[in-house]
């Protein structure tokens, strides 16, 4: 709990000012809890987005995903985050009018283009930029000035991730590791299951 209540600490002291989509201009704090929101919902519905593509059945399905984030986006200072899929499509939709493209966007959006790294990496890097684009909602793309790759991005990035999983095991090193300080820590009692007492007649 203590390194989540340092991080928002340190996001008070993010604070600047934007152009809205109808031309105004407005204050901002990384605080503030409207665009608490909006962070943790664009990245509950990324990585769901994400999961449903190329990840694995969700246990409890789509809804106790989101439910599972929420909880996360409390503990961040997120009020009021979205319990299901319905609720965050809608959150959503409630931004839509408060999003607008300008040289910010265009900026951040050919920085992750153009992300080249060493070695093998560095082809790897394109094929995943193309299928972020291609799991993107056309409203999306359009916003960002993406189009979606006439080839099968999506396909392949299914055939790198089959690759990767048989190269690197199933599990990543980072997941590995984050399970294992997991399993360092004490679990808290209200997670920890107690077998019933049963009653001697």
């Amino acid at each position: 709990m203590k390194p989540i209540v340092n991080g928002c600490g340190v996001h008070g002291r993010i604070v600047g000012s934007y152009e809205d989509a109808g031309g105004r201009e407005r204050d901002y704090s990384a605080q503030d809890p409207r665009l608490l929101l909006w962070v943790h919902d664009a990245f509950t519905d990324a990585f769901l987005g994400a999961h449903e593509i190329w990840g694995g059945p969700i246990l409890g399905g789509p809804d106790a995903y989101v439910r599972e984030w929420a909880a996360s986006g409390r503990l961040l200072g997120v009020e009021h985050p979205p319990e299901s899929v319905a609720e965050l499509r809608e959150q959503l939709v409630g931004f839509a009018g408060e999003l607008k493209p300008d040289a910010r966007v265009r900026e951040i959006v050919g920085f992750l283009r153009g992300i080249r790294l060493p070695g093998e990496a560095g082809v790897v890097c394109p094929l995943l930029f193309a299928g972020a684009v291609a799991s993107l909602a056309p409203e999306v793309r359009l916003l960002l000035g993406l189009r979606r790759p006439w080839w099968p991005a999506i396909t392949a990035n299914r055939l790198l991730f089959v690759v990767l999983k048989r190269y690197f095991g199933r599990v990543s090193p980072r997941e590995q590791a984050a399970l294992d300080r997991i399993a360092r820590q004490p679990a808290p009692p209200e997670l920890i299951f107690r077998t019933p007492v049963r009653e001697v007649v």
